[in-house]
């Protein structure tokens, strides 16, 4: 079982390592060539996130071996982003560890929808978000790919997702 906490600067090559790690891995298997932000992003974009969004990690013997992001849209959406799990430790609850965790902070801040992006055509990540309760709310192909943005809610309230449809 993973320890799950909030990131640390200490952290952010942890994050950066695993990040490269998945992001690299979903490319190879949705078998694309499109650019994916994450495999862009330096270890300073990290650190700002930590320092201006909800960054957690999981760690077995002090090692990161996972990270999600949430960042608030508005008052009553959140937005999950590079979630991912070293390639090595997927399938093994990790990832679900940090996804229940998350879920659970975005509830205990008054959230009342979570949202996330993936490729529509990942199936395996499409069954595991249906399976966490998350729907298809809509599609687009302006990256080069059909995404789909997902969306989990937590409580029964109307919420607008233009803040999420942007993203």
């Amino acid at each position: 079982m993973a320890e799950i906490m909030r990131a640390t600067l200490d952290d952010v090559k942890g994050i950066h390592a695993i990040t490269q790690l998945a992001f690299k891995m979903y490319r190879d298997e949705i078998e694309s060539d499109v650019p994916l932000k994450a495999l862009t992003e330096t270890e300073e974009d990290i650190a700002c996130d930590i320092l201006s969004n909800h960054v957690y990690v999981a760690k077995v013997g002090g090692k990161v071996l996972g990270s999600i992001r949430i960042e608030k849209l508005t008052d009553d959406l959140a937005y999950i982003y590079r979630f991912s799990v070293h390639p090595d430790e997927q399938n093994a609850g990790i990832g679900t560890e940090l996804l229940s965790h998350a879920i659970s902070e975005c509830a205990r801040m008054g959230f009342a929808a979570v949202a996330l992006h993936t490729n529509a055509k990942y199936f395996k990540l499409a069954r595991y978000y249906y399976g966490k309760q998350f729907y298809v709310h809509s599609t687009n192909a302006e990256r080069g790919y059909i995404r789909a943005l997902f969306v989990k809610e937590l409580k029964d309230k109307e919420v607008d997702l233009s803040k999420a449809l942007e993203k």
